[in-house]
């Protein structure tokens, strides 16, 4: 399999945020964020590259064969999450699919939406049932789930909370449906009509996963939270495997990187900071909502992964940076939080802003199903280190999937069962650290952080006033905060820095190396991260003596502020946002 890098080598940010680092008094000279970046070769369409693989939804078939291997050698953690799954799917040997002509979400109509999200669960955990022992009742059983809701659903009915529950349930339902596409027992008739239900019911028509993803509801690119968005690319990407149809497929693979809305991975990490962790888009909205966006990022990865493409590193791994943000904070953890502000607001009306002025604790130290594949990946797959995502992952090993993490929609937003069905064994080999990032502070300092190694035991911190090198050792660091602050140099100086592992084998290679200025205190300006389009500014902040207005300079990056009053010398935290010339935009900024 052929794995392709990511599409755009410059990530476009639609928010950047500018924070006080220290409580001195006075605002920082200059952040900007240096990186070396995954995604430096352009990423061909898929009628460029090659034909689907099957299965290629969520499971390919090197881990249903693993997964059965390691069932069978009742090795752990396979066995454990395997017997949670025998255990459902025992009680479903009688089960009368729930399928009903209309499904109803939102609009103040009794809703009855759970009968899809259970029979898509039993739909799937009956096919990994079969694929793990050979029982051909399980088969038969998942597959007449999914012909009765075909020949049955024929709409739905509610308001926008439709095009949620097409998105979660459509992925899922096609996920099922591509671990049994070659099995004898399903009439080929039946899995054209099949396909057919996925195309019309969850993909096309009004507010469902395509006319979502193009239109919002007539609101504003930005209004719906990207959990809401994820779910529609998790479904486009999965039914466009299943029915082998490029455009669906690669609409989804666009949308990841230049969607207008928050389901664009540039807006659902929304930011870096300087010690690597990436701010998830829902982090001040509560942490049930943050926690479910790794499960729906994780299925469009390993969706497309299986088709021979690397979201996954997309961006610097900037779906990793995220899911470090999320677990470290719910793993009982504090994380930095930089002002986020929420547009929202139909267009026709009245634009509505919230900003977020701090992480919320609402939901913290919840669980959910999913984080074992984002584990696997990164680690056991890439060699590569995350130790809070497998900090978290640890907590709810061997997963379970629907009808384990309680009854109501919730425990239904994740299949789950990622510990039976994409646990790896340990990497054996050593990794050299990687995504060097240099991030320049204010008062001399340098910030780096990089992504670690699997097996590391410490990481060596090495700088040269020569690029190139000789690099002297400056610190030793950790294997859980992977980063370093190197302080008091030379303002003006460009220092060059490189990171290598220390394992069990010793010591691995460098990492690339990234050059960084020392910049010396005083001065209020400041630089937006990966600025790509011109257009206007404005600093938001929770007082009001440090306003500004400003411009971008085109495709420069550089943004100048006029107006920005130094404020009385105390703590400052400034939120700055610019408009990227989308129509929605038009007379937002002043």
């Amino acid at each position: 399999m052929t794995i392709r890098l990511g599409k755009h080598p410059v990530a476009i940010a639609a928010y950047t945020t500018l924070k006080r680092i220290t409580d001195y008094g006075r605002l920082p000279a200059l952040i900007l964020t240096l990186s070396i970046a995954a995604g430096a070769l352009v990423m061909p369409s898929l009628s460029e590259a090659q034909s689907f693989q099957h299965p290629g939804a969520l499971n390919n078939q090197a881990d249903l064969d693993r997964m059965k291997t390691k069932v069978a050698a009742s090795a752990q953690p396979w066995k454990g999450s395997w017997d949670i799954l025998v255990s459902n799917t025992n009680g479903w040997t009688s089960h009368n699919p729930e399928a009903v002509a209309t499904i109803t979400a939102g609009g103040g109509l009794p809703e009855n939406y759970i009968r899809l999200a259970r029979d898509a669960a039993r739909a799937y955990q009956l096919a990994l049932r079969y694929h793990g022992d050979g029982s051909t009742w399980a088969a038969d059983k998942s597959v007449e789930i999914m012909n009765t809701w075909a020949s049955i659903h024929t709409g739905w009915a509610g308001d926008s909370n439709v095009s949620l529950r097409s998105g979660i349930y459509g992925y899922q339902f096609a996920s099922a449906a591509e671990l049994m596409r070659d099995y004898s027992g399903w009439v080929p008739a039946d899995f054209t009509a099949f396909k057919d239900y996925m195309l019309n019911q969850f993909y096309l028509g009004g507010s469902r996963n395509k006319d979502f993803l193009d239109r919002h509801h007539d609101t504003r690119g930005t209004h719906y939270w990207a959990n809401w968005e994820h779910a529609s690319l998790a479904s486009a990407m999965a039914i466009g495997v299943l029915l082998d149809d490029q455009a669906i497929f690669d609409h989804a693979l666009d949308y990841f990187y230049d969607g207008i809305g928050n389901g664009n991975m540039n807006r659902a990490v929304t930011y870096v900071h300087p010690n690597g962790l990436g701010q998830w888009q829902e982090s001040g909205r509560d942490q049930g909502h943050s926690t479910m966006g790794p499960v729906l990022l994780g299925a469009i990865c390993e969706i497309a992964w299986n088709q021979g493409y690397d979201l996954y590193g997309a961006l610097n791994n900037r779906l990793l940076s995220g899911v470090e943000y999320i677990s470290k904070y719910n793993t009982k953890r504090d994380v930095p939080f930089a002002p986020y502000v929420h547009d929202a607001g139909r267009l026709d009306s009245s634009l509505v802003r919230t900003v977020y002025w701090d992480i919320s604790s609402v939901g913290r130290n919840q669980l959910r199903p999913g984080w074992d594949l984002v584990y696997n990946h990164y680690v056991n797959r890439m060699g590569m280190a995350a130790p809070y995502t497998g900090e978290y992952a640890a907590k709810t090993r061997p997963e379970g999937g629907g009808f384990n993490f309680g009854g109501n929609s919730g425990g239904f937003d994740s299949l789950g069962f990622t510990t039976l069905t994409h646990s790896r064994d340990s990497i054996a080999s050593d990794v050299a650290p990687s995504g060097l990032r240099a991030t320049q502070e204010y008062d001399r300092r340098i910030t780096l952080s990089w992504w670690g190694s699997a097996r590391a035991t410490s990481y060596n911190v090495k700088r040269s006033t020569t690029s190139g090198g000789p690099y002297t050792t400056i610190a030793t660091v950790g294997t859980k905060d992977i980063f370093h602050v190197d302080t008091d140099l030379t303002a003006g100086r460009t220092y060059h820095y490189v990171v290598s592992a220390n394992t069990p084998s010793g010591e691995t290679a460098n990492s690339d190396q990234v050059s960084a200025i020392a910049v010396a205190p005083g001065g209020i300006s400041y630089q937006a991260e990966n600025a790509a389009y011109g257009g206007d500014a404005e600093l938001i902040t929770s007082t009001t003596n440090h306003n500004g207005t400003g411009s971008i300079v085109p495709h420069s990056g550089y943004i100048e502020f006029t107006g920005v009053d130094g404020g009385d010398g105390g703590p400052t935290t400034l939120a700055m946002r610019y408009a990227h010339g989308g129509p929605n935009r038009t007379g937002v900024w002043t």
